[in-house]
């Protein structure tokens, strides 16, 4: 039914462990495809839609009623609605975050719980920036394996929670991918465990999405098809799926495929600009686009493999251009994806200027939900005003076009706009450059006042850091005049050992209170002396949220704070280079909104 070969050499290799990796180079499963040809009748296979189970003869897969599925597979090719007209192409998105976690790694999850149950092993041992872990978590549940997830510790929350829930036993690795692939490896080898991944049979699962991309177009070849490259298996599933669907003789040429990286994670770019099959490892990778963060691709020389052969290239595109398109995709498609898999769209939008594009049939491989890693785009966007539910409020931003402006800034986080605090026409031109958003008078007046804020700490003014200010105001000046609570000024005193100490100068309707309290920590001690000095003992505070957009010590916070006082929750929000300022501006604004 097939055997086990080295991808380079092409000679046979076998192993006494649940490991499916050479050391020197990838491992390939090599189907017989006499075989399979005589275990599908051409004719019904090529009327019959997709489905997980159509596939199986072309799976090493021994037992064909135990095969693991939760139902993966058959997702959508969609005709592009408006971006394929912009960019004078034939367009379709293959959208993998419809599998049953929310990406492409579903249909080798599929195929190697399968083998792992067939071979009657104990435990999984996975490797994972997120989205592997997810779904090995999830097929293991199904298959009954326990599954142990090495994952390097900033894998996105919002991927973790899956794994958990699935039942995934995750150990956070200090380092990058390839750190844990290691760890993740040496524990398979000492426990006996299979080692699942980006290895020999994923591929076998995952070519199934070149078999769906033919049948949904009725065995009509694309000229092109563009696939993110992360560990190389994707790209080289859908080559060998071509190649597999062409021997048989279903289609009778190989699309060009599209591998494509991020600039910051471009192995096999660098690769193949050099004309070469080696791929060498980077020190460290820096993107934004985390599900394709990797140092060494495992399946690299696979992935370059197949671009060569199919007469193909790797290209590489900047974090900002990923983001855009991510934003692009779900405002005129409305498919919201994994800033990683929009590389993709990123990189046909550069392919498109060359004059031989147009008119060109062309499938965008969408690998990830993007609700998997949401935190790029909500970098970039804009926040939206808090208003009372009151109709003036929202009449006072609806008649003077505020939601005329952008929802989203593609502006370097970092880059400095403000050194001095500007005038009011500086600072109204430089809200309609990169917010899109009109101000009146006296909101700008109040810009002025934070922007001096700032500058008095000694920081500049960034572009989020103008992201911050304007939602500082526009909630402010909502809510000005409706409070009677301010803080004069705080001083606080902390030490390595000793608990905070903090007093607090507090005016509250026309009168001057100062109160002392200690605390576990800085914020601690000023709630508690704010409490003391006359502001309200009936009050909990019940959340504290912090988000700092920088990545410096400068960085400008922004902080979201609730209090709860008999029954009602009032949210309050400050922004600051300082956290204690934006701290004690939440609280202020928080107690003067009950």
């Amino acid at each position: 039914m097939y055997q086990l070969i080295d991808f380079q050499t092409k000679k046979p290799v076998s192993t006494d462990s649940f490991i499916y990796t050479g050391e020197n180079g990838p491992w390939e499963v090599q189907m017989d495809l006499d075989y399979v040809r005589s275990r599908i009748n051409p004719d019904y296979f090529r009327k019959s839609p997709p489905f997980a189970s159509k596939y199986l003869p072309f799976m090493p897969v021994r037992d064909f009623s135990g095969f693991v599925s939760l139902g993966e597979g058959a997702t959508p090719l969609i005709r592009s609605r408006n971006i394929g007209r912009k960019l004078g192409i034939e367009l379709y998105f293959k959208v993998e975050g419809k599998n049953p976690t929310g990406s492409f790694k579903d249909r080798g999850s599929a195929v190697e719980m399968t083998l792992a149950r067939e071979l009657g092993v104990k435990g999984l041992s996975v490797a994972s920036t997120g989205n592997m872990a997810a779904s090995c978590s999830c097929y293991a549940a199904a298959a009954g394996i326990p599954c142990y997830v090495f994952v390097p510790e900033d894998t996105p929350t919002s991927k973790l929670s899956q794994s958990i829930s699935y039942g995934g036993k995750i150990v956070q690795v200090k380092g990058g991918y390839n750190d844990a692939a290691r760890l993740a490896e040496q524990v398979a080898r000492e426990h006996k465990f299979y080692l699942a991944g980006d290895y020999a049979f994923r591929v076998e699962g995952q070519k199934t999405a070149a078999f769906e991309l033919m049948d949904q177009l009725f065995f009509q070849v694309p000229d092109m098809v563009v696939v993110p490259i992360g560990c190389g298996t994707n790209v080289t599933a859908y080559g060998k799926g071509f190649r597999e669907y062409r021997e048989l003789g279903f289609i009778s040429r190989i699309p060009k495929i599209i591998g494509v990286q991020a600039e910051g994670a471009n192995t096999v770019v660098q690769a193949f600009q050099k004309g070469v099959r080696e791929i060498t490892a980077l020190e460290k990778t820096n993107t934004i686009c985390s599900a394709i963060s990797v140092t060494y691709p495992l399946d690299g020389v696979k992935a370059i493999d197949a671009i060569y052969t199919s007469g193909g290239e790797a290209l590489q595109v900047s974090d900002r251009e990923a983001l855009e398109c991510q934003y692009m995709l779900a405002r005129e498609e409305g498919l919201f994806v994994e800033a990683s898999c929009a590389t993709a769209l990123a990189a046909l939008v550069k392919l498109s200027k060359r004059e031989e594009m147009l008119g060109q049939k062309v499938v965008v491989v969408l690998t990830g939900d993007g609700l998997k890693d949401p935190s790029p785009l909500l970098k970039v966007a804009i926040k939206p005003p808090t208003i009372y539910p009151e109709v003036a409020d929202f009449n006072k931003l609806y008649n003077r076009s505020f939601f005329d402006g952008k929802n989203v800034a593609f502006v370097e986080p970092d880059e400095v706009l403000l050194t001095t605090v500007p005038e009011k026409d500086e600072l109204s031109m430089l809200l309609r450059k990169h917010l899109g958003a009109s101000l009146a008078d006296a909101y700008l007046e109040l810009m002025q006042e934070a922007i001096a804020k700032f500058l008095k700490k000694g920081k500049e003014v960034t572009f989020s850091d103008l992201q911050d200010i304007v939602q500082d105001v526009l909630e402010t000046a909502a809510k000005k005049g409706k409070g009677s609570f301010a803080v004069v000024d705080y001083q606080v005193k902390i030490s390595r050992k000793d608990r905070a100490e903090a007093r607090v100068v507090v005016l509250k309707d026309g009168v001057e209170h100062t109160s002392d309290a200690a605390g576990v920590g800085p914020f601690d001690a000023i709630i508690k002396a704010l409490q003391a000095a006359g502001a309200d003992k009936n009050f909990t505070l019940s959340g504290y949220k912090v988000d700092i957009r920088g990545g410096g010590t400068d960085a400008v916070v922004y902080v979201e704070l609730k209090l709860v006082r008999e029954g009602f929750v009032s949210v309050g929000r400050g922004t600051s280079p300082d956290i204690i300022q934006a701290s004690v501006e939440a609280f202020e604004d928080a107690y003067n909104s009950f």
